[in-house]
């Protein structure tokens, strides 16, 4: 299975990076506002931001549909395959970023849908990037990404220590949450569950 979608797969990614201001009504990236307060805290304390899109192509969309009528496990295989190889697409433009773009300080990814930052935003984002053109990356009116198998997120530039915003399995300590101490989890009561 892993084979076939390596074959499948195009992966075309892309990024600007952007200067952020905070207003007392939000945050502004690059001229547009970001909406909701998660995304302002996440980039509280940012200059800049690198806003950017990653497609596996919609080649793996293909394949995966396929499989849905022949073999349904192998779908589901075929899927779980393709969110891991998308990470590792959007890790891998990440690790360029952090080389061409040295900070001390980066937030993690950060994506429409994310706490109260709306779904919605994401037509935004991609005309922002000029995706549609450059990597195929379109959104439905629905806000679903096409290719399916697509990211958006932004990821905050600091000089400054940042905090993730992100409010539950962002792959940190619990006891470095904002949500911490009013988190409804009981996991919160054994942080190093999620240390890495």
């Amino acid at each position: 299975d892993i084979a076939r979608l390596c074959d499948a797969a195009q992966p075309r990614s892309i990024y600007r990076v952007l200067p952020v201001e905070h207003t007392a009504e939000g945050v502004i990236l690059g001229g547009l506002p970001l909406l909701g307060e998660d995304i302002a805290r996440h980039l509280s304390g940012c200059k800049e931001a690198v806003l950017l899109a990653a497609t596996l192509s919609a080649s793996v969309d293909a394949l995966i549909r396929r499989a849905s009528v022949t073999d349904m496990t192998q779908a589901v295989m075929l899927d779980a395959i393709a969110g891991a190889a998308v990470e590792r697409v959007c890790n891998d433009l990440e690790t360029e970023i952090r080389t061409k773009h040295p900070y001390p300080y980066y937030t993690a990814r950060f994506s429409a849908g994310y706490g109260d930052f709306p779904i919605t935003q994401q037509g935004d984002l991609i005309r922002m990037l000029d995706a549609p053109r450059r990597i195929g990356l379109t959104v439905t009116t629905a806000q679903t990404l096409l290719p399916m198998k697509s990211v958006t997120a932004v990821i905050g530039l600091s000089h400054s220590p940042v905090q993730d915003a992100r409010r539950f399995c962002c792959g940190k300590s619990c006891a470095e949450c904002p949500y911490y101490n009013d988190c409804p989890r009981a996991l919160r009561e054994n942080p190093e569950c999620f240390s890495v």
